[in-house]
């Protein structure tokens, strides 16, 4: 049955996490009623469960029907799930849901079980559709070369860094991550595209346009992480809000984020404000700055250095930015700075299952991340 469960609903999209559980007896291993579906078998068929789960706010499952047979089984929660993914609210699990309706589960088993409401029909329809028209979107992306272009780590070469930041340890000889947060990076940027040299002049020396990927792999208002020697920028192509146009801007920073140094500012969201300016919101630390000026929002402090972008005519992204080696100096002393300010250290590796954590006191050399 738990097979069953799993191939039936795979793929669903629902407001909220779905977990389901089926136990083969009242020993109820499968903690099947702490679940958003919960099965558990009896002499007679099975014990439906539905709206529980755990988490710091735990709620028991509510017994929905006894003893019925596999059909009545998967047609009750057919109907369950489709009427809760078309009215919950956006992130709301099935347990709030299901205390907001008026009469909790006994006016569910009304709707569900007696159609007091004359939508089952519809309930059923709308599974029917969804359960036909599944397909698994990661065996798709895996055979399709265009899709998977997508997926690259950088959109000007196919060579790829370590950037994750997460180092592992043996602990208890058992391979463990041994992660830790870097400091917050505040003050001004680096660099910045007003502030830049221009094209032929002195001040342009080390200096140059390099390839950014085709102008082509760039999705809309979706951003790209291109490499520069050792350094990683971002860049974004912003089209107008109509679709009647193609008209869009480019726009490049940097991919580290100052907010704890998390290289991730090309997977952040992009969105516009209500005078127009393009934002770009990190996705892990939720920082939001203006792409144009790289300027922090929602804190002033954190800034990201911008550099000028073009599209050529034969479709390449261009970046003008110093050379990569000027560029890592430039990153990793501000990089220094930040790090020395906090006070933070390198955690250091692990002996022996036993952290050695060096003291304040303690010279340790800053990460070229």
């Amino acid at each position: 049955m738990a097979v069953i469960l799993e191939n039936r609903y795979k793929g669903i999209r629902s407001p909220h996490k779905l977990k389901m559980g089926v136990s083969g007896c009242l020993r109820e291993c499968a903690e099947a009623q702490g679940k958003d579906i919960g099965l558990i078998c009896t002499q007679k068929g099975y014990n439906l469960y539905v709206c529980g789960n755990g988490g710091a706010k735990p709620v028991h499952a509510a017994l929905f029907a006894t003893d019925i047979d596999e059909e009545t089984l998967l047609r009750y929660v057919d109907r369950i799930l489709m009427w809760y993914i078309s009215t919950a609210k956006h992130l709301e699990r099935t347990a709030p849901w299901l205390e907001a309706l008026p009469g909790g589960v006994t006016y569910l088993k009304k709707v569900i079980i007696d159609d007091c409401l004359g939508i089952n029909a519809d309930l059923d329809k709308i599974f029917e559709n969804n359960h036909q028209k599944y397909h698994c979107e990661w065996k798709e992306v895996a055979y399709d070369e265009e899709a998977t272009k997508r997926f690259r780590q950088f959109a000007n070469t196919d060579e790829t860094l370590e950037n994750e930041q997460i180092e592992y340890v043996d602990m208890r000889k058992q391979r463990h991550p041994n992660t830790y947060a870097l400091p917050d990076i505040t003050g001004p940027a680096v660099y910045s595209k007003e502030n830049a040299p221009a094209e032929g002049t002195p001040d342009a020396d080390g200096w140059s346009w390099v390839f950014g990927g085709k102008a082509d792999d760039y999705q809309r208002n979706l951003g790209f992480a291109i490499l520069h020697g050792t350094n990683e920028l971002a860049v974004f192509f912003v089209r107008a809000s109509t679709e009647e146009t193609s008209m869009g801007q480019w726009y490049c920073t940097q991919n580290m984020s100052p907010n704890k140094q998390s290289k991730t500012i090309s997977r952040g969201l992009v969105a516009q404000l209500v005078n127009g300016t393009a934002t770009v919101a990190e996705p892990i630390w939720k920082a939001t700055y203006d792409l144009n000026t790289g300027k922090g929002i929602a804190n002033p402090s954190l800034n990201l250095s911008t550099f000028h972008v073009r599209e050529s005519k034969e479709g390449d992204v261009l970046v003008w930015v110093p050379s990569p080696e000027a560029m890592s100096a430039a990153f990793l002393k501000q990089a220094q700075v930040a790090n020395e300010a906090a006070g933070w250290v390198h955690p250091g590796p692990c002996k022996d299952g036993v952290s050695s954590i060096p003291k304040k006191s303690e010279k340790v050399d800053v990460l070229d991340w």
